[in-house]
């Protein structure tokens, strides 16, 4: 049903809950954010996966696809809609976001909100599009947003948020699949860890739109330290310098553009992607944003 904004209350509220190769590890609680009274059912190719860190009611081993085509099969001649109620809430939970979020996004706020970024991100993306995310707190945020046209559009760092891999997952990208648009957006803390790779791209000629939500901060981390240890540490070891990231690209022989503006977003994609090289669109965001991801993180509690 595409619900992207409503999933804390269908973990809430559910009263059957199928996790098909979805580890219960900090992103869901470990298991807490599933509602006790629910009847669990785990689905996995390796059974070792099936009960870890949380006790279950079914579990299924064996090929997925079989698998989700039995259930799928066996589930085929209800028609009694009485899961209706239920979804029609989960649906009027995500318009509540869908508005929420149109209201920034209509603000033209300076430093522009993160999730106005993310937003032009998701309008520019085209139907072939792969879209890399390499970052913290700006992924999370796009994360409610983007939404790749086909299945196989979306990577990122993983679980355990190993940034750095956005240069590398472009370069696979257009090595593997040259004919694919291929959009990447990263952390400005994230880019500088395999920056360099940028050039390695301008060498071998593997055109992509690179957008940097340059906030000079490593976000994530700096949310953490200050629920932690309070606001008057969450800065240390985490603010940057304003660094001129559009420079960087043209130094380097690709595209560079900064934005400051939010009516300048989609321009300075368009003009990116017609450039024909390896660019970077350096936007300027607020760093005092912070992703709804990242503040309810089970580790910052």
């Amino acid at each position: 049903y595409g619900l992207m904004s409503s999933r804390k209350t269908a973990f809430d509220q559910a009263d059957v809950i199928l996790l098909r190769e979805r580890p219960l590890d900090f992103r869901m609680g470990y298991g807490r954010r599933l509602n006790p009274k629910a009847t669990i059912i785990i689905l996995d190719m390796d059974y070792r996966n099936v009960g870890y860190n949380r006790d279950f009611d079914i579990g299924l081993v064996g090929n997925i696809r079989a698998v989700v085509n039995g259930l799928c099969d066996a589930s085929a001649g209800d028609t009694a809609r009485r899961h209706d109620p239920f979804l029609d809430l989960l649906r009027s939970e995500e318009a509540k976001s869908q508005d929420k979020n149109r209201a920034i996004i209509d603000a033209n706020a300076t430093p522009i909100h993160p999730i106005r970024l993310v937003h032009e991100i998701n309008e520019f993306l085209l139907e072939d599009t792969v879209y890399i995310g390499d970052g913290g707190d700006i992924v999370t945020f796009s994360g409610s947003v983007v939404r790749p046209h086909k299945p196989g559009g979306w990577m990122d760092p993983g679980p355990l948020g190993t940034l750095g891999v956005g240069t590398g997952f472009a370069m696979a990208s257009k090595l593997l699949q040259p004919e694919r648009d291929v959009v990447v957006l990263f952390g400005d803390g994230s880019f500088g860890l395999t920056g360099f790779d940028f050039e390695t791209m301008v060498r071998n000629k593997l055109p992509f739109v690179g957008v940097i939500g340059n906030n000079a901060s490593w976000n994530q981390i700096r949310y953490g330290q200050a629920r932690k240890y309070g606001a008057e540490r969450g800065d240390v070891g985490n603010i940057l310098d304003d660094v001129r990231f559009d420079r960087f690209a043209e130094s380097m022989g690709g595209f560079g553009i900064r934005v400051t503006d939010p009516a300048d977003i989609r321009p300075a994609l368009e003009k990116a992607r017609d450039s024909g090289k390896p660019a970077l669109v350096d936007v300027v965001i607020d760093r005092e944003k912070y992703s709804s991801g990242t503040m309810n993180q089970t580790m910052y509690k």
